[in-house]
């Protein structure tokens, strides 16, 4: 097993250690794409970890992993059908407010609302949302403009770790 996929392995044993050379160390793990002024962090202690300024007991999450085909999109008229001014505009299928670098649009039947999806190569992430595209096996995830989605593209076949929450976090 390589450095990277056992460093994540025991990220989500709850060690949060990373592979440095030959030897391992503790670490904090960068969410995302992340800014000078938006510097996230997770943190493993235990069966909790921090992501975007909030602790998971993920003792109450259930675990699963699969392959997803992942896109972007941005909050444009395009991409939403909603434009600034518009009711509803940058408001989530579940009523939170939509964030680059946290929010992905899921099909609630394969992630639910509310699971912590981690999505390798691109970082933590919060199925928050759901668009009339997206269906199965199928990500899309928020980003700040249009040419970035463009940009980003279609990615086939990303290794997504899924924590859904169980009955007593929903």
């Amino acid at each position: 097993m390589d450095a990277y996929r056992r460093s994540i392995v025991l990220c989500l044993l709850g060690f949060c250690l990373v592979a440095c050379t030959d030897s391992v160390k503790r670490h904090p793990i960068v969410l995302g794409q992340t800014t000078p002024e938006e510097h996230r962090t997770e943190t493993v202690q235990s069966n909790a970890i921090s992501v975007f300024g909030r602790r998971y007991d993920i003792g109450h999450y259930r675990r699963e992993s699969e392959t997803f085909t992942v896109t972007a999109y941005n909050l444009d008229r395009y991409s939403t059908g909603k434009g600034p001014g518009d009711p509803g505009f940058g408001v989530t299928a579940t009523g939170t407010r939509a964030k680059t670098g946290r929010t992905i649009a899921v099909d609630p039947t394969v992630i639910p609302y509310g699971s912590l999806v981690y999505i390798e190569g691109i970082g933590w992430r919060i199925a928050e949302d759901t668009g009339g595209a997206i269906r199965g096996h199928h990500i899309d995830l928020l980003v700040g403009d249009r040419r970035d989605a463009i940009e980003f593209g279609v990615k086939r076949h990303c290794k997504v770790t899924i924590l859904i929450p169980d009955s007593s976090n929903v």
